[in-house]
């Protein structure tokens, strides 16, 4: 009994942070294993074309892991300037602001009019799950990572005929966290743009904004 009784911690919950990884980096372990647990979940494969929908602390960490794990491109739709300038400095294809100019339009553009093989939708904003199904190729797959708290209008007209599928993701296991710790040791995550509070949010807000 005491508090010995509740000291007691399962062995796989204790991770080792690697001598190279930051504290300021390593806050991000948790959200960080979201984004690769998604990631994982999805048909990504080495030399993808991606975008990414909606640049908050999930998206970010996400392209991140997309381009570690070998994206040819990430692209990032993202209205607002700061969550977009950080989606720039941490090294994305393109980012595109979703209030002037159409996404989807751009992205088919891009892809020779194929569409991309993958999309992931980070915002849980009422237009991006439909952008998502509408931009990627035939047989191709939006991995829903957001959680929408208010219903999402859906015209399954513009993406049934192309056979696209749609995947969620929700929280992490303990190899995710295993693979993150990783990742930064290689220096594959950079906390930077996201906590400068000149050009995103600072720590105080980061648990508001996930």
């Amino acid at each position: 009994g005491g508090f010995a009784e509740y000291a007691v911690m399962d062995g796989w919950r204790v991770l080792r942070l690697p001598d190279n990884v930051s504290w300021e980096t390593a806050v991000l372990t948790e959200p960080c294993a979201i984004a690769v647990h998604a990631v994982r979940r999805s048909c990504f494969r080495v030399g993808d074309q991606v975008v990414v929908l909606g640049a908050g602390p999930i998206g970010l960490l996400a392209q991140q892991v997309l381009q570690a794990g070998g994206a040819r491109d990430v692209y990032v739709s993202e209205p607002a300037a700061a969550r977009a300038e950080a989606a720039r400095k941490l090294g994305a294809t393109e980012v595109f602001d979703p209030t002037r100019i159409d996404v989807v339009e751009k992205i088919v553009e891009i892809t020779g009019g194929l569409g991309v093989p993958l999309a992931f939708d980070c915002a849980a904003a009422k237009p991006t799950l439909q952008q998502g199904l509408e931009m990627v190729k035939r047989g191709g797959e939006v991995t829903v990572i957001s959680m929408a708290w208010e219903e999402v209008p859906l015209l399954t007209v513009e993406w049934i005929g192309r056979e696209v599928e749609m995947k969620a993701s929700y929280g992490s296991t303990p190899e995710d966290w295993q693979i993150v710790l990783g990742l930064m040791a290689q220096g594959k995550i950079d906390s930077g743009p996201m906590v400068d509070q000149d050009s995103f949010i600072g720590f105080d807000q980061m648990q508001s904004t996930l």
